[in-house]
C-alpha cells in the first residue's frame, strides 16, 4: 500500500511540524505496511526525511522557491499550468510514464506518487483561504492541485482537520466545490468552517467535524528547561508567544500592550517570563523572533528570556510549555502545546481557528482578539487566570477526551484505506463540559 502526505509545511513552523509527526504517527496505526511518503514545503535536497519518513518536495514549493530570480519563479509556475492543461487533456496515465523525462525531477516526484498512491492525506491544521486578489487565488490553487491530481486518477482523498475559508473569488469559489467535493473526506476543526463548506456546495455526507491533529501529537523530549534558564522550582513561569499580523499601527498597538502585561507579571518576585518562537520560516520572513525582540526592548528585565535558537524542534518546544505554570499565546499551537500540557492560558486571536477550539473547550473567556489587545486588558485577564484555581483541573478533566477524539482519526483513515465509507455524521467536538464548568 502506498500512502502520500501532501500540503505539508516546514518544520521551521514548530506547530504545522507537530501535525506532521502526528499524522505520520496515525497513518502507521492505519496502514502498519503502508510505504508512505511526504510531499511538502522542504526542500529535499535540504531535508530529505521527516520522522523517518522520505520528502519528495512539492510542486508548490517548486514552483514558489523564494531563492530563484522571478523571470524562473514565473517558468516554474508555467510548468504547473501545462501540467494541469496535460491532464485536463486525458494524458494523465501517458504522462506518469514519461514523467521522468519530461518533467522537473521535483514536480515528477509528487506528480507520480500521487498518480501511483493508495490513499493521499492532505495535512490539516493549516488554513485553505483566499483573499480577493491573484496572489490570494494562486494559493488556494496550489493547495488545491496535489488534490485535484489525486481525483484524476481516482484515488481517494482524505482532507485532515483544518479550518476552511473565506473565498472571496469566484475563481475560489468554483475551485474549492470542485475538488473538495470529489475527497473521500473532508474534515473541518470547528463549527465555522463545517457551515461554510455547505455553503461552497461541498456534499454534507463528506463532511466531518473533528479534532485539530495537534490534539494527537506526542512529545518526545525530557529537556529540561528550568535547569537550562537556572528558574528555582518553586518560582512561577509566564511563557509567551508573539507574532507578525497586523497592519503597523495595529501591530506596534498589540506589542505594546503584550510588553505591558509582561511588564506586571514581573513585578512579582518569583515570576519569569519565557518568550518562545513557535515559528521561524524563512518563507516570508515569518519569524517569530523578530517579534519578540521588539517587545522584550520594550520591558528589559533580568527574569525576561527570549528563545533565540532557531533549531529546536516541536519536541523540544513541546517540553518547554511542559515547564511553564501559564501561558499568554498568539500562536494558536503554541496554546494548543499549552492546553496538552495542562497549562492554563490566555490565547491572543487571530484567525477564527483560536476562537473556534477555545469555544469547543469552553474556553472562550481566556480568548482576546489580536486587534482588540490593550494592557489593560491583558493584565486584567493574566491577573483573574492567576486567581482562577479551577482552570488546571478543567483542563485535567476536558483534555484527555479531546485528545481522544483527535485519536479517532485514525479510524477515518482506517477505514479509507479499507475502501469502506467512515461514519460521517457530524458530531460535537467534546462531550458536553457544562458539568466541569460548573461554578466557575
Amino acid at each position: 500500500m502506498r500512502v502520500v502526505i501532501v500540503n505539508a509545511f516546514e518544520r521551521g513552523n514548530r506547530g504545522d511540524a507537530a501535525l506532521l509527526s502526528a499524522m505520520i504517527e496515525q497513518t502507521r496505526q492505519a496502514y502498519p505496511d503502508a510505504e508512505t511518503a511526504i510531499c511538502g514545503f522542504e526542500d529535499p535536497a535540504k531535508a530529505p526525511e521527516f520522522d523517518g519518513v522520505p520528502n519528495l518536495g512539492s510542486i508548490r514549493r517548486y514552483a514558489g522557491e523564494e531563492s530563484v530570480n522571478p523571470v524562473r519563479r514565473h517558468s516554474r509556475k508555467l510548468v504547473a499550468i501545462l501540467l494541469v492543461a496535460a491532464l485536463s487533456a486525458g494524458l494523465g496515465r501517458l504522462l506518469v510514464r514519461a514523467a521522468g523525462t519530461l518533467l522537473p525531477k521535483e514536480v515528477a516526484a509528487e506528480f507520480t506518487a500521487i498518480a501511483e498512491a493508495d490513499v493521499v492525506i492532505s495535512l490539516g491544521g493549516g488554513y485553505l483561504r483566499g483573499g480577493a486578489d491573484l496572489p490570494s487565488d494562486v494559493s488556494v490553487a496550489f493547495l488545491l492541485l496535489p488534490l485535484w491530481i489525486a481525483g484524476r486518477f481516482r484515488v481517494p482523498v482524505v482532507s485532515a482537520p483544518q479550518s476552511y475559508g473565506p473565498f472571496p473569488t469566484r475563481f475560489q469559489r468554483f475551485a474549492v466545490r470542485r475538488v473538495l467535493s470529489r475527497n473521500t473526506v473532508v474534515s473541518a476543526r470547528e463549527d465555522i468552517s463545517r457551515q461554510l463548506l455547505a455553503e461552497q456546495g461541498i456534499p454534507d455526507r463528506i463532511v466531518r467535524r473533528d479534532v485539530d491533529s495537534a490534539f494527537a501529537f506526542t512529545c518526545r523530549s525530557d529537556r529540561d528547561w528550568r535547569a537550562e534558564f537556572g528558574i528555582p522550582a518553586a518560582d512561577k513561569v509566564l511563557l509567551v508567544t508573539a507574532r507578525q499580523y497586523l497592519p503597523p499601527d495595529g501591530q506596534a498597538a498589540y506589542e505594546k500592550a503584550m510588553a505591558a502585561a509582561i511588564a506586571h507579571a514581573l513585578r512579582e518576585d518569583g515570576v519569569h517570563v519565557v518568550l518562545a518562537p513557535q515559528v521561524t520560516c524563512a518563507y516570508h520572513e515569518d519569524d517569530d523572533r523578530i517579534v519578540q525582540r521588539r517587545i522584550a526592548a520594550l520591558t528589559p528585565h533580568p527574569r525576561l528570556r527570549s528563545v533565540e535558537d532557531d533549531t529546536i524542534s516541536h519536541h523540544d518546544v513541546m517540553a518547554l510549555y511542559s515547564a511553564a505554570d501559564y501561558m499568554l499565546g498568539t500562536r494558536f499551537h503554541s496554546v494548543i502545546f499549552s492546553l496538552l500540557a495542562h497549562v492554563p492560558c490566555i490565547a491572543v486571536s487571530y484567525e477564527r481557528k483560536g476562537r473556534g477550539i477555545m469555544r469547543d473547550l469552553d474556553l472562550e473567556h481566556w480568548v482576546i482578539d489580536m486587534a482588540d489587545a490593550t494592557g489593560e486588558r491583558l493584565i486584567a485577564l493574566y491577573d483573574e487566570l492567576r486567581a482562577d484555581g479551577g482552570y488546571p483541573a478543567l483542563l485535567a478533566s476536558v483534555i484527555p477526551a479531546y485528545r481522544e477524539r483527535a485519536g479517532e482519526f485514525v479510524d477515518v483513515l482506517r477505514a479509507v484505506g479499507s475502501g469502506q465509507r467512515p461514519e460521517l455524521q457530524p458530531q460535537a467536538a467534546i462531550a458536553d463540559l457544562s458539568d466541569a464548568n460548573a461554578g466557575r
